[in-house]
């Protein structure tokens, strides 16, 4: 009989088999050749598994992301735009008022470490030239009367933004919704920030007067002025204290913005309850 011998690779297996006349010869392959191979294919497999957690996870993430911002998208969009409007309103008249309470009470401005109003720079410089030359000390209580002008201001300055609130437009009410928890108070400051400045200056010029801190701020200059050689003093006390007074109200109104946004406490009536929880 004639004998035939057939011989079949198996890459997969890497061994050689072959079929001598009814007998089977198994011819081994090295070692190193197998750990190699075995080796190559669990990188791989390993690879391949890994890459395919990752993108589940990917897009896992991606699809919990979308699903997050589709539903506050689409959250917001089942508000009505006077809803979303009367919401934004009502928050930031809620803002406002405890803005303006805090800050108008007494040392409102006066001991707080971000809304205290110090002297302006110019007058420092002319305060302790006159000290130097032993004149009198004015600055510390031009301060303190600045800061008390822009405490009694406040209860004006509710009324000014709240005005300036009323005019704001519809249509930026749900774009503001979305946006960064001080997007309201940005906006408002952008938008009507010189106009509110613009009504809160004759106000604070008043409080100025009532505290006496523009009388003494006269008698300074007035005694600076005889010394000779000096450089003018060209600030205009109130143009100055109703800018640092308007700082420190947004920076405070922002401040509570946030809070309101976030704070499911501070949701006092259903609209902004059903508002503020759309747009989370």
């Amino acid at each position: 009989m004639t004998l035939s011998s057939r011989k079949f690779i198996f890459a997969a297996v890497a061994a050689t088999v072959t079929f001598v006349t009814g007998s089977v010869v198994l011819t081994a392959v090295p070692a190193h050749a197998e750990n190699s191979f075995f080796s190559s294919a669990k990188k791989a497999l390993g690879d391949a598994m890994s890459g395919s957690s990752s993108n589940g996870s990917s897009s896992s993430t991606t699809s919990s992301s979308s699903a997050t911002n589709g539903g506050q998208s689409s959250a917001l969009s089942s508000l009505s735009q006077g809803m979303a409007d009367d919401g934004l309103r009502q928050a930031l008249d809620k803002g406002i008022g405890t803005v303006t309470a805090m800050l108008g009470a007494t040392d409102g401005f006066n001991a707080d470490p971000v809304a205290h109003i110090p002297l302006p720079d110019s007058v420092k410089r002319a305060q302790s030239l006159l000290s130097k030359a032993g004149m009198g000390s004015y600055g510390d209580e031009i301060e303190l009367r600045m800061n008390r002008a822009a405490e009694s201001a406040m209860t004006n300055a509710g009324g000014i933004l709240a005005d300036a609130v009323s005019k704001m437009t519809v249509t930026d009410a749900k774009g503001i919704l979305q946006g960064p928890d001080d997007a309201a108070t940005t906006y408002l400051q952008t938008v009507s920030g010189s106009k509110i400045a613009d009504e809160m200056r004759p106000v604070m010029n008043d409080a100025l007067s009532d505290t006496g801190a523009l009388q003494l701020y006269d008698q300074m200059l007035g005694q600076y002025d005889s010394l000779p050689m000096m450089p003018d003093v060209k600030t205009s006390l109130t143009d100055y204290a109703t800018d640092a007074a308007m700082k420190g109200l947004f920076h405070y109104l922002a401040a509570q913005e946030a809070e309101i946004r976030n704070n499911p406490g501070q949701w006092t009536t259903d609209v902004l309850k059903k508002v503020f929880s759309a747009a989370q």
